[in-house]
């Protein structure tokens, strides 16, 4: 394929050529068939975060001395280990408000009214080994370390909420976490069959839900999350000079036809990607209306002031006339081409 770059975008594809396929032709490098076809709809989230620090320095672990819980309510994370223990991806997010969506849920047969979660993220994390200590892979005492740091020192809510691991290898911290008074399970991300549902009459304080058909329906929960504009993204540490860890894998994530699910290309990773995702899935899943009015405000007027930015416009007022895991009219004129929208760029293809 060859494409015709204007002159006036020379300068950022000669500097970064990957980074400006990907901002200006919406194609990302490596996937041959991309799951995350809308980068702007990405950068929208990372935009409306970039306010927000990062919470765990993922060398120490150490947490940021003013990270903590601002209201109560519930919390919703996800860990992902990589296969060779050198890397975990580690994400939490809560609901901020809610707003109505016609929508078939996973498992659903039925499209229906329901009232789907605005979603912030306190944090994306990518957490290494710790060389400093000879740490050779993930130390599972460490992980313990923050999540009862999270829980006991920050007050975060995690007790009405859940948290989510991908692998038996957690058996042990998941019936430790249960002994903290968390809802705790497995959940595949990579091959979603079930949901995991809080269930407080249960003694494992959760219930699996089955979901057939639909092996990709955490990842898809991520990405019409994102095409919604329902997502705050934190600062994030980064991959590269242009990319944070889960730009990059969201560039390598790409949609396997045969198997029928997103699978990260030949030699990518995707353990910070799958952590983001997991716990937003657990938050659709799970969220209640138990919200901080003043972060609901907070979301949407960030979502107001983006929306208007996008077509040229201060504000309103300016305008007379949006592999190892297991499974448990307006402002356009008729004749004004220039600001409409072919399907396949309003189907996110």
């Amino acid at each position: 394929m060859i494409v015709e770059i204007p002159i006036e975008f020379y300068r950022a594809f000669k500097d970064n050529p990957e980074r400006a396929m990907l901002e200006y032709l919406s194609i990302p490098v490596g996937a041959t068939n991309p799951y995350f076809r809308s980068p702007e709809h990405i950068q929208g989230a990372i935009s409306k975060g970039a306010s927000i620090p990062l919470a765990i320095d993922e060398d120490t672990y150490a947490l940021r001395p003013d990270f903590r819980a601002t209201n109560v309510v519930p919390r919703y994370m996800h860990i992902d280990l990589a296969i060779r223990r050198d890397a975990v991806g580690m994400s939490m997010c809560h609901a901020v408000g809610f707003t109505k969506r016609q929508m078939r849920m996973p498992g659903d047969e039925e499209y229906r009214e329901i009232n789907i979660p605005k979603i912030k993220f306190d944090f994306v994390s990518r957490i290494k080994p710790r060389r400093h200590y000879d740490e050779r892979e993930m130390s599972f005492n460490a992980l313990m370390s923050i999540i009862e740091q999270l829980v006991y020192e920050r007050e975060f809510n995690l007790q009405d909420g859940l948290i989510t691991f991908d692998r038996f290898q957690s058996h042990q911290m998941i019936s430790n976490i249960r002994g903290m008074g968390i809802p705790c399970g497995l959940l595949s991300v990579d091959q979603t069959s079930n949901k995991v549902m809080i269930d407080f009459s249960k003694p494992e304080m959760i219930r699996k839900e089955t979901i057939s058909r639909e092996p990709s329906a955490a990842m898809g929960a991520l990405r019409d999350a994102l095409h919604e504009s329902r997502v705050i993204f934190p600062q994030m540490t980064f991959f590269d000079e242009s990319r944070t860890w889960i730009e990059k894998e969201m560039d390598e994530a790409q949609f396997d036809g045969q198997k029928g699910k997103v699978v990260k290309m030949e030699g990518g990773t995707d353990d910070v990607l799958q952590s983001a995702a997991g716990a937003l899935f657990n938050c659709m899943n799970n969220a209640s209306e138990m919200i901080d009015p003043e972060e609901l405000s907070a979301f949407d007027q960030q979502s107001e002031d983006e929306f208007y930015g996008n077509l040229g416009i201060d504000s309103i007022a300016d305008s007379d006339n949006e592999d190892g895991f297991v499974e448990d009219s307006f402002g356009v004129e008729e004749n004004d081409l220039s600001q409409t929208m072919s399907l396949e760029d309003f189907l996110g293809r």
